[in-house]
């Protein structure tokens, strides 16, 4: 794209890996980057998915738009820190799994110095983590957030409004060429309540789930529910627990919420209560229905 013609990748891990190597593969950008552990790097451009180190073949005041892979306080961290370094005029969007706390550090923070700062978030992943399990097509089809300010910003004032309009148009484009099914716009706020129910409370379920003594003996008695199940427990504790804490007030919503539903099974089993048990399956299984029809919806919307 004419925009983004130049690439910089802060973060070679699952996602940030997976980014480079795809932007590499789908687009005719040039693709930098750097990683904490050099030796990442040095790989990432020996196979040809990168094509200079920043801070060693290129500086990042080339880069027109600026991807990071790095944990929510990192990339404030880093932002703060290289904030003079920066293209005027550059994109930056990161990807992390929450959206207030870095949206509400970075984006005033661009903008007074003449940069555009947008909140993203590719629902994409895998149990494994790392630059080794990165790949090019771990996006295809999923869903790429990306959150516009809560109103009452000063990025809604013109003539940086018009701006931040064009390069966010551009930006959809962008990460739609890399082969995500389509872009779903949201707020930091909306994301980070939203995600709580749909990615945080899945983790924290699986985690507990898996803790059960019959675990130990589940061998041979398991199938396709069960590795549903516990999936996610395969994690990164270090990242989860940082995602857990920013957006502690929506997740304690959903556990509280979650737990009065789960009471409500218990009770009907405690009594025997067959009619009410089945009442609450079948009350679960519409949901469900329901709740396929409206994706099938909105992916549709979204991609108009």
């Amino acid at each position: 794209m004419e925009r983004f013609k130049k690439v910089a990748v802060v973060g070679l891990g699952l996602i940030g890996g997976s980014m480079a190597k795809t932007i590499k593969s789908r687009t005719d950008s040039v693709v930098y980057a750097v990683n904490r552990n050099r030796l990442v790097s040095v790989k990432a451009k020996e196979e040809g998915v990168i094509d200079g180190i920043i801070g060693e073949d290129v500086l990042l005041t080339e880069a027109d738009l600026v991807i990071l892979g790095l944990y929510p306080d990192s990339c404030i961290e880093f932002v703060t820190t290289h904030i003079p370094v920066f293209k005027k005029g550059a994109v930056i969007v990161d990807c992390c799994g929450t959206k207030k706390k870095i949206c509400n550090a970075l984006t005033e923070l661009c903008k007074q110095n003449g940069l555009f700062f947008i909140g993203g978030h590719p629902m994409a992943g895998i149990e494994k983590s790392g630059y080794d399990a990165s790949f090019n097509g771990l996006f295809d089809n999923a869903s790429m957030i990306l959150c516009k300010p809560d109103e009452g910003t000063s990025v809604f004032e013109e003539p940086y409004r018009t701006e931040y309009e064009s390069v966010y148009d551009d930006l959809k484009k962008f990460f739609l060429s890399l082969g995500f099914g389509y872009v779903k716009e949201s707020t930091p706020t909306e994301h980070d309540r939203i995600i709580a129910y749909t990615s945080q409370m899945a983790h924290v379920l699986s985690s507990a789930y898996i803790k059960s003594d019959a675990c130990k003996i589940r061998y041979g008695f398991s199938a396709g529910s069960f590795k549903d199940m516990t999936r996610v427990a395969y994690l990164n504790e270090t990242m989860w627990t940082e995602l857990f804490l920013e957006n502690k007030e929506a997740l304690l919503a959903e556990i509280e919420e979650y737990m009065g539903h789960v009471k409500e099974y218990r009770d009907a089993l405690k009594n025997s209560d067959e009619e009410m048990l089945c009442k609450l399956l079948k009350e679960g299984r519409l949901c469900k229905e329901a709740d396929m029809e409206k994706e099938a919806a909105a992916r549709k919307e979204d991609r108009t």
